[in-house]
């Protein structure tokens, strides 16, 4: 070839720098596109765009922007936007704390009990299916969770003859995110784990905001586009917000020169705290929002040392200086408690299960069921059993580190043969057509029949919602409850159906060990050395006239062994305290 034909080609044909520059200062971008009435999506991967929630606070603080909030999970950090009085309704699978243990959130629960604002229960997987219509631009989603649930019943749904349900598409005003990079022009990237990924800003009326830890220019973006989830097209401001996740966290796997942080859990427990009284979040507000008016001076109050202890936690082998300090206090071989008998007990459950009906995946839920799922792969494995732990944030075959039993961890990332989003963890992996899958769950309260409730007791209190319960409960092959035991919890009949009975095979409480017979929940096993008086205790902290086993089985001790793999697990006890 020439030199001149070549020199035309290289004129004619090189890659155009194009597309106008979308980048904006977080307050411009919010008070731009972000209008009153609007339906705001709250979007969450495994970082969430805490930034912006607070420039949310700042723009509309005092007014009455009349909001409905649209969020897979509204925890601790999206409770302060609650107690601002931004939102009229919430549409969401969850309203209160993730940690350090699940429960019930006080802002919400005020909310919810003054009756000014209206909440719509969905499932995790819904949520997000309906948030994938509304990008595909389909009026409605095929689904089979939610079917012989409370929330069936509550929302806008058909049941097929095949027990199918049809859910409506969902579709926000605007979206925002946080990612680890984007470009000028709006073309972002994203590592995985994706959560619920990025449908939201996909079905967006006027698109996203999206928030970044740094600004990249469009050759990297081209190097990385394998990364890229949410195009150019669908942004509508770009903001440079180094750590704009904070108290979340950032792990951007594959992409270099940009900083990975990890949760900042005792800042999430302070927010926890804080939602407990209004007074109290009120001057939460005031010190970590209001008073300091910008991102930039947000991450100054943070300070140099808390971030420095932020990366080192984002470090895959930095939990051994954490444990080491942790385990002081922890008394590594004292005798178990009545919450770690039944992990164990939970653990011993689910190996027998995985052992008998060959299920090739294990969903591990909140708190203490996630601690018996872990304590049951890791005894498989020494088995050489194998099995997929599942995380429904967009975790497949991980194996968690010691020392932080939380679900978002981001130390088990690397772990992972997988690493995915909801609608592959939940709907393929655990639920799907080929799936033989069994899940570890918790639950506020239990029946008889198995139903559990985990979202509210009507006329009474908000609990917290189904998370990915429901979905776990409906469409796995079966699932084993653990739960502690008292009369408020083991009730005859749950006043809300979270997730149906149908598929629970086990309940393992605080007491005992409940399988059924005949449909109906009766004491097959209890803990200590004196049955008679175990049976007599479970019997008088259960709700419904419960019948016991022919044959109780005493159940054996929890081994040296098992205590440690727990108490190694969770050293401050979050869970199993």
């Amino acid at each position: 070839m020439n030199s001149e034909l070549r020199g035309w080609i290289d004129r004619h044909f090189t890659v155009p720098r194009g597309g106008r520059s979308k980048v904006m200062a977080l307050a411009d971008a919010v008070a731009d596109n972000v209008r009153p009435g609007d339906a705001v999506h709250l979007g969450v991967t495994h970082s969430r765009g805490s930034a912006a929630f607070w420039e949310l606070i700042r723009r509309f603080r005092g007014t009455d922007p009349r909001l409905t909030l649209l969020a897979v999970q509204m925890t601790s950090p999206e409770a302060p936007l609650v107690h601002t009085g931004l939102a009229t309704k919430i549409v969401t699978s969850w309203s209160g704390d993730s940690y350090m243990s699940p429960g019930p959130n006080g802002v919400y629960q005020r909310a919810w009990m003054s009756g000014g604002i209206e909440f719509e229960h969905w499932s995790i997987l819904t949520f997000v299916q309906r948030l994938a219509a509304g990008a595909r631009g389909h009026p409605w989603a095929l689904t089979s969770s939610i079917a012989g649930s409370s929330m069936e019943k509550d929302n806008d749904v058909q049941v097929m003859e095949d027990g199918t349900v049809m859910i409506p598409a969902l579709v926000p005003d605007v979206s925002i995110f946080h990612a680890p990079a984007a470009d000028e022009q709006g073309n972002v990237l994203f590592s995985p784990p994706l959560m619920e990924n990025v449908w939201g800003a996909l079905a967006a009326r006027r698109g996203c905001i999206v928030t970044v830890d740094k600004i990249v220019d469009q050759s990297y973006v081209r190097a990385h586009a394998h990364m890229t989830r949410i195009p150019a097209s669908a942004v509508r401001a770009v903001v440079e917000a180094p750590f704009g996740a904070h108290p979340g966290g950032l792990l951007p796997t594959g992409l270099e020169g940009i900083t990975a942080y990890g949760e900042d859990y005792e800042f999430w427990a302070d927010i926890k705290k804080a939602s407990r009284d209004p007074s109290a979040m009120d001057t939460w507000i005031r010190k970590w929002v209001l008073e300091l008016g910008t991102h930039e001076a947000y991450v100054k109050k943070l300070g140099h040392e808390r971030f420095t202890r932020l990366r080192r936690r984002a470090d895959p082998q930095g939990f051994y200086a954490e444990l080491e300090e942790s385990l002081v206090t922890t008394g590594i071989d004292a005798p178990a408690n009545a919450v770690e008998w039944a992990v164990v007990a939970a653990a011993r459950e689910l190996r027998a299960r995985i052992r008998a009906n060959g299920y090739t995946a294990m969903l591990a839920g909140a708190g203490v069921a996630n601690l018996a799922a872990w304590l049951a792969a890791y005894g498989l494995a020494e088995e050489q059993i194998p099995i997929d732990l599942v995380a429904e944030m967009g975790l497949v075959g991980y194996w968690p580190r010691p020392g932080e039993p939380i679900l978002f961890n981001q130390r088990n990332f690397p772990t992972c043969t997988m690493l995915t989003d909801i609608e592959t963890t939940l709907g393929i992996v655990m639920g799907g057509g080929r799936a033989r899958a069994i899940g570890a769950l918790g639950a506020a309260q239990v029946d008889k029949q198995g139903n559990i409730n985990s979202t509210q007791i009507p006329g009474e209190t908000l609990l917290m919602g189904s998370g990915g319960a429901n979905d776990v409960v409906t469409c796995a092959t079966e699932s084993i409850v653990v739960a502690a035991q008292s009369k408020g919890r083991f009730v005859e009949q749950v006043p809300y159906i979270t997730g149906p009975g149908d598929r629970v095979g086990a309940v393992v409480s605080t007491l005992g060990v409940f399988h059924k017979k005949d449909g109906e929940l009766i004491l097959t096993g209890v803990f200590g050395d004196d049955p008679i008086r175990a049976a007599r205790e479970c019997i008088a902290r259960c709700g419904w006239k419960l019948q016991v086993a022919r044959t109780l089985q005493v159940i054996e001790a929890p081994s040296r062994e098992e205590i440690r793999m727990l108490r190694i697990m969770d050293p401050r006890g979050w869970f199993r305290g």
